[in-house]
């Protein structure tokens, strides 16, 4: 019975290191906490810190096109705002991913971030002068 706890104790430490060097090695830059998108109904401000630190969250959620940690993560502008696409390629992109998770969250009993047909929780119009 010994040698089977201090097994599960060694197991237990190399996970909690590893995931510990996994999450400073992917961690969100300082100029990447919180990113804004200009949209035709107002600016959406992402807080992607926040998003990051969840315990239910990985970079690939997001980042379906992760590459190995080596290379730099692209930044969904690249390719969901690319402005030979469809901005309405775009706002689908966007909505499918964020609403989706949002939905997902709740569905499982916890809180998450504005849902459908809630445009200004998330579309900010900027003050008038």
């Amino acid at each position: 019975m010994g040698v089977m706890r201090l097994r599960f104790f060694i197991i237990a430490l190399l996970a909690l290191f590893t995931s510990n060097a996994m999450a400073e090695e992917l961690a969100v830059p300082d100029d990447k906490a919180v990113i804004q998108f200009e949209t035709k109904i107002g600016v959406v401000a992402f807080a992607h810190l926040k998003h990051a630190g969840l315990s239910i969250t990985q970079c690939s959620t997001c980042h379906h096109t992760l590459q190995p940690a080596d290379t730099a993560v692209k930044p969904c502008h690249e390719c969901h705002l690319h402005k030979s696409k469809a901005p309405a390629m775009a706002k689908t992109a966007f909505h499918d991913r964020c609403i989706g998770c949002h939905e997902y969250t709740v569905a499982g009993g916890q809180h998450a971030g504005p849902l459908k047909k809630k445009c200004k929780l998330c579309h900010i119009k900027p003050p008038k002068d």
